[in-house]
């Protein structure tokens, strides 16, 4: 069963996450809370969604889609170059 609450979102764009959600999600005060959004609909998380879950095959191909994409625009560098990068930045090469 879903259960529907609303909540006023102000001017900075802040809401209140209703109790009865917090208490269901054991978010205590201070917590960091995951928002998913699927063009559509959004989600909130005490715990962050898994960037590598697949939820079905229509997710699958939109993923691959997308990799796809970014290789054919070059938005894809190998590993091996990411890496070196990061430990010269962080001294560790």
């Amino acid at each position: 069963m879903v259960t529907m609450m609303s909540t006023k979102l102000t001017k900075g764009g802040q809401t209140t996450v209703p109790k009865e959600v917090r208490t269901a999600l054991g978010i205590a005060d201070g917590a960091r809370v995951y928002w998913s959004f699927d063009g559509r609909r959004a989600w909130v998380s005490a715990v962050p969604t898994d960037p590598l879950e697949v939820t079905d095959e229509g997710d699958f191909r939109a993923r691959l889609a997308e990799a796809e994409a970014d290789v054919a625009a070059s938005r894809v560098r190998p590993a091996r170059d990411v890496a070196g990068d990061l430990g010269a930045r962080y001294g560790l090469a």
